[in-house]
């Protein structure tokens, strides 16, 4: 039988209904849930309704590092809370943690925290309380946060104000065990006696922790109530499932969802890693990494993104190697001076640099070269900042002499203050810009805005069992760089705020902010030393972080082109996205038409028929008919409610970040003056609310509970209806003539498939002999190359009639937007032509899809637009500029197959 998720995933391709994620769980977390989190829990609701053979339920969230598990703990807290549990065990096996997870979900203080202010289910306000035992008579969320070890010790070593056994028995319990792959030693190592009357000490192995921890205390103890009748919950988290064949064995029937780093990295949400390898001495690498942090700071000041702070870390070998680099780090920053980067004047043979994307470190310091030398100050600029910035209080070494710090017998200790410093880094008052470290960090730590890793050691890691095993401290530092590839958002123009945008443009400064930089001693000619390098790629290759298909290419206007008068003189239509200015309007008016609210008061029993008809007024009418105790309240609208009843609702809304309702965003969408304004009937205050009661009841009856329930579902039918009309952006509906240099002049480097690259040599090696084709380079699909060669047949046709005529391929430079929405194209192909007769210019967008694209309903909306603009400057008008005449053309999508290249070959045919 196959693994658990995969059987779900099965079911819903064969068509089981995929679930409606409760409002109670997405209205009361602050964030907006990924894709990957909406399936986690999707999968999780479908397993929910399947008949289950215990009556406990155990079940394992196998998420990558990075995507969001703890967010997915919230969301099934909520869960089982609204389910009538209301006692919650989380556990892991480091105590930084358990800190770092009370802050995600009990400090509403916390830049990370992450529910909403007010936590609203059923119409209820309840609490989160961090708990040492649990309550009989609470009706709030309770958590105990602790250790495995710290779990064990509580429930077998009497004393006073510990849970006991015996009380854990009588409740039910939801337990979330984070990190859980370190929880399983006694599935993948052979079972040793247990001793039970001992206490787990501070300084115990992991071994001892995890044996008497988790399979006795956890699973036998807690879970299934030491063989008693149990409802309890066990949901495990882990980003990584140990191979061992007896662990895959116990998790197959467990794991409800399985989300990999590399579709994790496929998706976008994550920094691209660059690896810099040099032959630099440690105080060179120290300043390299010095030198990008400032020139991150200066390129996110430019583009007027504000408060970037990127920050670095030092790695070192030993804590007392850890202890003197920073020493050494402090007397650099003291004493820096000019002098102490003239060895960048000499980098070519120093920083290495191949045709794959992630080793580009000598062209990036290159671009920082030539950014300080066109700024002002210079190098002088650059110390200033570096002496502001790294003094001694911005920086943290993990190993601190305090006698409250905490840590592993033998290993390094920081403090809570520190612990916190290092899980907030990215908030605005947080100072903190360098930390110097071992192995302290290379799990449970949050960190975005990481950008630089130097690495501070040379020499190839020491360390495994047997030949062939990679060394425990190259796992550390791939699980270091795991921690820094999590992205740091930005917004920048209409781009998505949390995804990386400079993918296909390598060479645009701002993918500086989307690159994560690892520093390294790597000298090709010395094996030991290269050895090093070879053996983290290796790993890195493994979990997806580096992609050997990947290569870097460079797309340039071909030479020839560039000197002929057609280049200098032929302009380039676009047009450019601006605010919607009927946005109100539209919205509003779209709205009214066909806006239908219903709510059913609390307890009634509906029947089947009824429940699929709730949005239907004319079916509910028809249904009422034939009931006899109920009835429909339809001459209610918005504003007949209380205003304290509304102004409740609006304040619960608005919680979540970037919700709807908040009053910048009411304000974008509906150009309202304050909240009040919804009230009116030119917003929302005559729209009708259908309450369906019992025939006893009338409006007035109706308790404030529940009338804040209706207002809750009135304004969640809203939004989601006022979505679906939103339309804050637009094309301009004129283009406007550019010269082809301002679009086009700058070359173009990409990360491309190698594999694509090799499909298309053959056609490259043509395309750079044929003067129509005006790009340097060529790679494309199989459908850009069934194009090329499509018009490549008829190079003959378009001889007598055009007397220039020019392809290029569009490598996402050039961008124009849909009419309705203000949706960006950039279309694959442009066709320049130039009439004999007409004597008019030509400009012809073409979009080669596959098949399955070809009538995709997020695809055709392009079709549409380049018919629109066939329509609009096609025959019927001519655009002029500079005495010369143009018309534009948008041809339907092109595919080689018959039924699609019939329409494509019609319309091109027109024009030859």
């Amino acid at each position: 039988m196959d693994e658990l998720y995969k059987q779900i995933k099965s079911a819903f391709e064969f068509g089981t209904p995929v679930p409606e994620i409760p409002k109670y769980i997405t209205d009361n977390i602050k964030y907006e849930l990924f894709e990957w989190q909406k399936n986690a829990l999707e999968y999780f609701l479908v397993n929910e309704k399947r008949e289950k053979k215990e009556t406990y339920t155990h079940l394992m969230f196998n998420m990558a590092t990075g995507t969001g598990k703890t967010l997915a703990m919230a969301s099934l807290i909520l869960y089982y809370y609204q389910k009538g549990y209301r006692n919650f065990i989380f556990f892991v096996n480091q105590n930084n943690i358990v800190d770092k997870t009370e802050n995600n979900f009990i400090n509403n203080t916390h830049n990370k925290y992450l529910f909403t202010d007010k936590i609203t289910v059923d119409g209820k306000v309840i609490n989160i309380k961090k708990v040492s035992n649990f309550s009989d008579n609470s009706s709030d969320i309770q958590i105990k946060f602790t250790t495995i070890q710290k779990l064990y010790n509580d429930i077998h070593i009497e004393k006073e104000n510990n849970i006991t056994l015996e009380e854990l028995c009588k409740k039910d319990i939801i337990m979330l065990a984070d990190e859980a792959h370190h929880l399983n030693t006694n599935t993948n190592k052979t079972q040793k006696e247990l001793d039970l009357e001992l206490e787990i000490k501070d300084n115990a192995s992991k071994e001892e922790i995890e044996r008497k921890g988790w399979e006795h205390t956890v699973i036998e103890l807690i879970l299934k109530k030491n063989g008693k009748e149990s409802n309890n919950v066990l949901l495990e988290f882990t980003a990584t499932i140990p191979t061992e064949p007896s662990v895959i064995k116990k998790y197959k029937d467990k794991t409800i969802y399985k989300f990999s780093l590399k579709d994790f990295l496929k998706k976008g949400y994550t920094k691209e890693i660059n690896l810099i390898g040099s032959t630099f001495n440690k105080k060179e690498r120290i300043l390299h990494a010095l030198l990008f942090n400032w020139y991150r700071h200066e390129i996110a000041l430019k583009n007027n993104i504000h408060n970037f702070k990127p920050v670095i870390l030092f790695r070192s070998k030993t804590i007392e190697e850890s202890e003197k680099d920073y020493q050494v780090f402090l007397s650099l920053i003291k004493n820096i001076d000019i002098k102490d980067f003239i060895f960048f004047k000499k980098i070519k043979d120093k920083i290495i640099e191949n045709d794959n994307p992630y080793e580009q470190g000598r062209s990036r310091t290159e671009d920082v070269l030539n950014f300080i030398e066109n700024t002002k100050g210079g190098y002088s600029e650059v110390i200033n900042f570096i002496k502001e910035n790294f003094q001694e209080k911005n920086l943290i070494i993990t190993n601190s002499k305090d006698k409250d710090a905490k840590g592993e017998r033998g290993g390094e200790k920081t403090t809570d203050k520190q612990n916190d410093l290092l899980n907030n880094l990215e908030d605005i008052n947080n100072h903190i810009r360098g930390i110097f470290t071992v192995k302290r960090l290379t799990e449970g730590w949050d960190v975005l805005n990481l950008f630089d890793i130097v690495r501070l050691y040379k020499g190839q890691n020491v360390g495994g069992t047997h030949k062939g095993k990679t060394p425990e401290t190259t796992i550390q530092e791939k699980q270091l760089i795991g921690r820094g590839v999590r992205y740091y958002p930005f917004a920048y123009k209409d781009e998505q705020r949390n995804k990386r945008k400079f993918n296909n443009n390598l060479k645009d400064e701002l993918r500086v902010l989307e690159e994560l930089y690892y520093y390294t001693y790597d000298d090709p000619n010395n094996k030991a030393e290269h050895n090093y390098i070879i053996e983290l790629k290796a790993e890195l290759r493994k979990e997806g972080y580096i992609d050997d298909n990947k290569i870097v290419k460079k797309f340039d206007l071909k030479k020839e082109f560039k000197d002929i008068t057609f280049y200098k003189k032929i302009k380039i239509w676009k047009n450019n996205q601006i605010d919607n200015p009927d946005r109100q309007k539209e919205n509003l008016n779209t709205l009214a038409k066909d806006f239908f609210s219903s709510y059913t008061i609390s307890g009634l029993s509906l029947s089947e028929d009824w429940m699929k008809n709730l949005d239907d007024e004319d079916e509910m009418q028809r249904l009422i008919l034939s009931e006899e105790n109920l009835k429909v309240i339809n001459d209610k609208t918005f504003k007949d409610f209380e205003y304290n009843i509304f102004r409740k609702a609006i304040h619960i809304k608005s919680q979540k970040e970037n919700s709807f309702y908040r009053f910048d965003n009411l304000k974008n969408n509906l150009k309202i003056e304050s909240i009040d304004d919804l009230l009116n009937k030119e917003f929302f205050g005559s729209f009708k609310i259908n309450i369906i009661a019992e025939k006893k009841t009338n409006f007035e009856d109706i308790d404030n509970d529940e009338k804040l329930k209706i207002i809750s579902k009135f304004l969640n039918d809203i939004e989601n209806k006022l979505k679906s009309y939103i339309k804050p952006k637009i094309g301009t509906s004129e283009f406007k003539a550019y010269k082809f240099s301002d679009i086009f002049d700058k070359p173009k480097t990409k990360s491309v498939d190698k594999k694509t690259v090799e499909n298309s040599e053959n056609l490259a090696d043509v395309l750079k002999n044929e003067e129509w084709y005006i790009l340097n380079d060529f790679v494309g699909t199989d459908e850009e190359i069934e194009l090329i060669k499509f018009i490549q047949e008829r190079v003959g046709n378009l001889d007598e009639k055009y007397k220039e005529y020019y392809l290029l391929r569009n490598e996402e430079v050039y961008k124009i937007y849909d009419f309705e929405e203000g949706r960006g194209f950039q279309p694959d192909f442009l066709l320049f032509l130039k009439g004999k007769t007409d004597k008019v210019y030509y400009q012809i967008f073409i979009e080669p899809k596959q098949k399955k694209y070809m009538t995709s309903e997020n695809e055709i909306w392009k079709e549409n637009f380049l018919e629109q603009i066939s329509e609009k400057f096609g025959d019927k008008k001519l655009l002029k500029e500079e005495n010369e005449k143009y018309k534009l053309f948008g041809l339907p999508f092109f595919n080689n197959e018959d039924e699609f290249r019939n329409k494509f070959e019609e319309d091109f045919n027109k024009l030859i």
